[in-house]
C-alpha cells in the first residue's frame, strides 16, 4: 500500500513539475506574430525644425486632414499609434542632420530624440512600452496588450566612430543602426536613386567614380564595433559598390545583414535596389530583408523583360498605389520560394517541406518611412486614383485615402488578405528581426 503511495505522489510530483515547465518555460519558444514596422521618425521634428512634433494627440472630433501627399507633414499622431491593429511593434528612427559633423552635436540630436519618446512614453505607461533588448520585447507581446517601440539610428555618420560610441548606443538599447544615410561620408557611400534631385542633394557621390564609392576602412570597423557591442548593421542606403563590400565582410565575419527599406532591382533597377545575387546572399547570412511601405517608393523602373511583361498584364494595377507594393512583394516572396534550396543550402529543401520555423528564414519585413521626408501610396479610386469610384461599392480606406497615416496600415493588410496575399512573411519578420537581433547578442557574448 505504501508502495501505491509513493507512486501516486511521485506522478503526482511528475504532473506539477510538467506544469511548472509549461507555463515558465522561456519566452523564446514562442514564436512572435505581430506586425512590425522596421522604421519610422516621430521625432523629426528635433533634427528638422520644419516638422511639428510626432507622437502627439489630436481630438478624435476634429481629425487632421491628411493625404498621401505629406512629404513635410507631420502623419505620426499618439491616436494612429495606440492599439494599431496594423503594427504593434514601431522600430523608431533617429536621425541627426544629414552634414552634421560635430560628433558631440550629433550624439546630443539622437539623445534628445530618445528623451522625447521615453517622456512621452511615461505619460501614458499603460498603452505604450520601449523595449531595449528582444527579451522584453518579447515579454510585452506576450504579457501586455501595450504598443511596443524599439530603437534605432538611420545614418552613422559622426555617431559611430570607435568601439566605445557603439557600446554606447547598445547600452541606450539600439537594436540595430542604418549606417549609411542620403550622404557619402567616411563611412562609405550612399546609394544615388534616379534624378537630378538626388545627386544634387550627394554632389560628392554623383562626381565619384565607381571604384572609390565602396565601404571605408572606418565604415568596416564600424560593422564589427556595432556586432560587437550586440547592434545589427541595416545595409539600407548603401550604394552598390558599399554594398558588396559591407556583405563580403558581414559574410566574413558571421555577421547577419539586415536591409530594412531597399528595393528588388529586378523591378526598381537602380542604386537604392538589391540584386537577385544579393538578396540570396543575404538571406544565406541568416539575414533578412523589408521592403519600403510606399507605392510611391516602390514604383517601377526600367523592370527586367520578366517583370514588365507581368506588369503590363495586370489590367487593375494602379501605379504607385497599394498595388505596387503587393506587387513587389509578391515577385520578392516567389524569388525567396523558388530559391529554397540555394538560401539553405540544401538541395532537398523545398518551399513544401519546410517546418513552420524554418519558414521563419523567409521572412519579410516592411518600413513604413512615416515622417521620413517622403509621400505614400496614392488611391487606387477616386479623383486621385486611377479609376472611378463604383457607386454601391465597398471599398477599404486604402483604397479612397491611400496610405495617408499609420492609422491606414491595417486597411492595407485588409485589402492585400482579400486579394488572397499571402501575409505569412510579412507576420513572421518580427520574430526573425528578434532571432537575428538575439544572435548579434550572443555572439558579442563570447
Amino acid at each position: 500500500m505504501s508502495g501505491q503511495k509513493n507512486v501516486d505522489i511521485n506522478l503526482r510530483l511528475s504532473l506539477s513539475l510538467s506544469l511548472v515547465f509549461l507555463f515558465v518555460r522561456p519566452a523564446r519558444s514562442q514564436a512572435i506574430h505581430e506586425y512590425m514596422d522596421l522604421q519610422i521618425h516621430p521625432t523629426m521634428h528635433i533634427a528638422h525644425s520644419n516638422f511639428t512634433p510626432g507622437l502627439t494627440y489630436f481630438d478624435e472630433e476634429d481629425p487632421p486632414k491628411l493625404t498621401y501627399k505629406h512629404t513635410f507633414t507631420n502623419v505620426n499622431y499618439a491616436n494612429y499609434w495606440e492599439n494599431n491593429k496594423g503594427c504593434r511593434i514601431f522600430v523608431v528612427g533617429f536621425m541627426t542632420k544629414e552634414r552634421i559633423r560635430n560628433r558631440q552635436k550629433a550624439r546630443s540630436v539622437i539623445l534628445e530624440q530618445m528623451k522625447y519618446v521615453e517622456d512621452f512614453v511615461q505619460q501614458h505607461p499603460d498603452k505604450f512600452a520601449v523595449a531595449k533588448s528582444p527579451g522584453e520585447v518579447r515579454k510585452l507581446v506576450t504579457q501586455t496588450k501595450k504598443t511596443i517601440i524599439v530603437y534605432s539610428i538611420e545614418g552613422g555618420k559622426s555617431l559611430i566612430g570607435s568601439e566605445e560610441d557603439a557600446k554606447f548606443w547598445a547600452d541606450k538599447g539600439v537594436a540595430f543602426v542604418t549606417l549609411i544615410h542620403m550622404l557619402d561620408s567616411e563611412l562609405g557611400s550612399s546609394a544615388i536613386r534616379p534624378g537630378i534631385l538626388y545627386s544634387i542633394i550627394n554632389p560628392k557621390g554623383a562626381l565619384r567614380s565607381k571604384k572609390k564609392r565602396g565601404l571605408t576602412d572606418l565604415g568596416r570597423n564600424a560593422i564589427q564595433w556595432l556586432a560587437n557591442a550586440g547592434i545589427m548593421t541595416d545595409i539600407s542606403h548603401m550604394s552598390d559598390s558599399t554594398r558588396a563590400d559591407a556583405l563580403d565582410l558581414m559574410e566574413e565575419k558571421g555577421i547577419p545583414p539586415v536591409s530594412t527599406h531597399d528595393m528588388f532591382k529586378p523591378i526598381q533597377n537602380m542604386q537604392r535596389s538589391i540584386s537577385e545575387v544579393d538578396v540570396i546572399r543575404i538571406y544565406q547570412a541568416h539575414g533578412f530583408m523589408s521592403l519600403p511601405l510606399s507605392g510611391i517608393s516602390l514604383k517601377p523602373h526600367r523592370p527586367d523583360p520578366k517583370y514588365k511583361k507581368l506588369l503590363e498584364s495586370q489590367s487593375d494595377y494602379c501605379n504607385g498605389s497599394v498595388d505596387t507594393y503587393r506587387f513587389t512583394y509578391e515577385a520578392l516572396q516567389s524569388f525567396l520560394e523558388e530559391n529554397v534550396s540555394r538560401i539553405f543550402k540544401d538541395n532537398s529543401k523545398t518551399m513544401g517541406n519546410l517546418t513552420e520555423d524554418e519558414k521563419i528564414d523567409l521572412a519579410i519585413g516592411f518600413q513604413s518611412d512615416f515622417n521620413g521626408w517622403l509621400n505614400h501610396s496614392r488611391p487606387r479610386y477616386g479623383k486621385k486614383g486611377c479609376k472611378e469610384v463604383a457607386p454601391g461599392t465597398v471599398y477599404e480606406p486604402i483604397e479612397l485615402k491611400g496610405l495617408a497615416h499609420p492609422g491606414l496600415m491595417e486597411s492595407q493588410w485588409k485589402w492585400m488578405a482579400k486579394e488572397h496575399v499571402d501575409l505569412e512573411p510579412i507576420l513572421r519578420a518580427s520574430e526573425k528581426f528578434l532571432r537575428v537581433w538575439e544572435s548579434v547578442i550572443k555572439e558579442k557574448a563570447k
